[in-house]
């Protein structure tokens, strides 16, 4: 995440504050230095599971970086693993926003969809998430579309629950 910072950008738009204040530009700004402390952070508990550190960390780092696609993803993850579906989704459509093949962003708006029960939002969402390194997300995504587009699908509640099992057997597969 450290390397997603622009300094030059950055630099630009502080030039004229550093010249007036006689500070050298090559020298490194604090407010990037916060920033990766809260990204790390917040990246350490997303990793652990601590969904609720993980969430306000990201809300942290979103006010001096709204245009980052991975964390508003990771965001949306945060928010959906404590039931906080609607904003959950939210994010997720944020993040499509900012990078429009994002792949387990497509994975995890339809999963919240579904949460939402509004399945049949979920598969056109679903039929663009493609993984190789996820075989059990693709079989049971396929499973599911197939289902819901036959009109026999399970109730959303155990739709959900079994994209999730897949979801848990890719481990690192998705972000």
């Amino acid at each position: 995440m450290a390397d997603k910072i622009n300094k030059a950008r950055r630099n630009f738009l502080f030039g004229a504050v550093r010249r007036f204040r006689k500070e050298d530009p090559d020298q490194p700004i604090a407010a990037t230095a916060d920033t990766v402390d809260v990204i790390r952070e917040a990246n350490a508990a997303y990793v652990d599971g601590r969904w609720e550190e993980a969430r306000d960390g990201y809300k942290e780092y979103i006010q001096s970086d709204k245009n980052d696609a991975d964390v508003r993803y990771r965001l949306g993850v945060s928010l959906y693993r404590l039931g906080m579906y609607r904003q959950a989704k939210l994010e997720f459509e944020r993040c499509l926003r900012l990078d429009r093949e994002y792949r387990d962003a497509f994975l995890y708006l339809g999963l919240t969809m579904v949460r939402l029960e509004r399945p049949e939002k979920a598969v056109p969402l679903w039929k663009r998430y493609f993984n190789t390194n996820a075989i059990p997300v693709q079989r049971e995504l396929n499973l599911q579309v197939g289902l819901m587009e036959s009109g026999v699908a399970d109730p959303p509640e155990e739709v959900a629950e079994s994209v999730e099992q897949a979801i848990a057997q890719c481990g690192t597969a998705i972000g």
